[in-house]
């Protein structure tokens, strides 16, 4: 397994916290948050900041997703 493999199989196994938070959001402030912690990770990253943009960005998936048709 190479490391960009045990890196997704260790996210999937840690629960992040942030993500019912989030998953509450419009999109326009998921957009906004985003746009924070992307600028903020650069300033001094953190892990409570990445768990957070992760959060943001599995949430903008689900809600990118379920905006698609279904292929029959």
């Amino acid at each position: 397994m190479t490391s960009t493999g045990v890196v997704r199989v260790r996210r999937k196994l840690v629960k992040n916290p942030y993500l019912d938070t989030y998953k509450k959001m419009s999109e326009r402030e998921l957009t906004a948050w985003k746009w924070v912690f992307e600028r903020s990770l650069a300033m001094k990253p953190s892990r409570e900041k990445l768990l957070r943009l992760r959060a943001i960005e599995q949430a903008l998936r689900t809600i990118e997703t379920s905006r698609q048709p279904r292929a029959a």
